[in-house]
């Protein structure tokens, strides 16, 4: 008897991609689709690089989705044995207002 999914994921850019191997890890039955043949150029997340950051402007309430984020990034590697993730660094300049502070708390 074929199973339909219980969930279908529409579109397998990065967060599509990221929603439907999470799925796939805790058991649920999940179908991904796309309008292209991976790998295209026509996503928001084409390309050979990619950046991440700690230090969000949009609020501190983010870092902590930040750091998840790199910790799946690890888990990937060891599933995979490939390298898909490098940490780099980085340099900001800022005033000492609040903002600039959050920055830094980073």
């Amino acid at each position: 008897m074929r199973r339909q999914p219980d969930v279908i994921v529409a579109g397998l850019g990065a967060v599509g991609s990221a929603t439907l191997y999470q799925l796939a890890r805790r058991g649920v039955t999940a179908l991904g689709f796309d309008r292209f043949q991976p790998p295209h150029m026509h996503g928001s997340s084409h390309g050979d690089t990619r950046i991440t950051r700690l230090a969000l402007g949009e609020g501190p309430q983010y870092v902590q989705f930040a750091r998840r984020s790199h910790e799946i990034w690890r888990e990937l590697e060891a599933a995979t044995g490939s390298t898909l993730f490098r940490e780099v660094g980085g340099l900001f300049f800022g005033s000492t207002s609040a903002h600039g502070q959050a920055h830094g708390a980073a």
